[in-house]
């Protein structure tokens, strides 16, 4: 082979890694930089009151959340320190969207802190890392929630949706702070979520994936692996975990849950919504709510 014919095959050749690398930057772009949620419902709505505040993480974002103290009157409860629920929202969406959970545990008799990840709703940042930096962001929640002097510290736990859910888990795997999670639709890890948006782009997995991986490391300056709550769940115990999942999932399928399960250790609970889509799992309305609630209530309440 001659040096021109071989000058032309190697310029072919860069110019096919120019085109993946950017059909790869721009799925990991798009991923990370999710669109503005303009979904606002605040607890007032539904006759609640509230405080707006404000947190800031370690490399200074400053995070935006409502903390909702307990309106219980259940008498056993009046004058002492509550148990505290965290909620995390999924990817692209924001606070609002659990109002309504809120209210039910607060009228249950927990204070309870709902918050913006960085990226989204009223927070600051532009970028989602999908899991990794996100975990400092709860980790800044539980602080906030820790300062808050009739706030029980002691029980503390975490309700998480799709990303939040991925979040809570990687949290609490590693956060002695979390006395109880519920994980509703997570994803087992992020590489996995990758295969899935490349199959459902109609782009091969070889050479993509490992393209957009290697762009999304050095982006966030991490190990992809870092992102797969599959790896950590078992950490979490003896914490105990509540495993949600959709049936009709086709996001987050209802096999993600039952493998997280599968790997996660006891105290644990698995619960697959029949023909709920992601994000449908809710709408199983007052079971999901009796559910949620008497999965607290037995770990964070009758704790000892």
């Amino acid at each position: 082979m001659d040096f021109k014919n071989m000058f032309a095959i190697l310029k072919i050749a860069i110019y096919f890694s120019i085109i993946i690398l950017a059909l790869s930057f721009v799925l990991v772009y798009s991923n990370t930089h999710p669109t503005s949620y303009p979904l606002n419902i605040p607890p007032s709505n539904y006759g609640i009151k509230f405080e707006t505040v404000e947190f800031t993480t370690p490399d200074k974002i400053v995070l935006k959340g409502w903390f909702i103290k307990s309106v219980s009157s259940r008498q056993y409860e009046a004058g002492s320190k509550k148990p505290v629920i965290i909620i995390c929202h999924g990817l692209g969406a924001n606070k609002s969207d659990f109002t309504e959970l809120s209210s039910y545990l607060s009228k249950s008799g927990y204070h309870v802190l709902l918050f913006d990840f960085r990226g989204h709703g009223d927070s600051k940042g532009r970028v989602s890392s999908i899991g990794f930096l996100e975990q400092m962001d709860l980790k800044s929640a539980i602080d906030y929630v820790k300062s808050q002097n009739d706030a029980d510290i002691g029980r503390i736990g975490v309700y998480g949706f799709s990303l939040g859910a991925a979040v809570a888990i990687l949290t609490a795997a590693e956060s002695k702070d979390i006395k109880a999670v519920i994980s509703d639709s997570s994803f087992t890890s992020l590489k996995v979520q990758g295969e899935r948006l490349l199959k459902s782009s109609l782009l091969p997995k070889f050479p993509f994936l490992y393209a957009a991986t290697w762009i999304y490391e050095i982006m966030f300056k991490t190990d992809i692996e870092k992102v797969a709550p599959l790896n950590f769940i078992e950490k979490i115990s003896p914490t105990p975990i509540f495993i949600i999942g959709g049936e009709g999932d086709s996001q987050m399928p209802a096999s993600d849950a039952e493998e997280l399960f599968k790997n996660a250790r006891e105290p644990k609970s698995l619960w697959i919504v029949k023909g709920a889509s992601h994000g449908g799992t809710i709408s199983a309305g007052r079971e999901y709510e009796k559910r949620i609630i008497e999965f607290f209530d037995k770990y964070l309440k009758n704790k000892t």
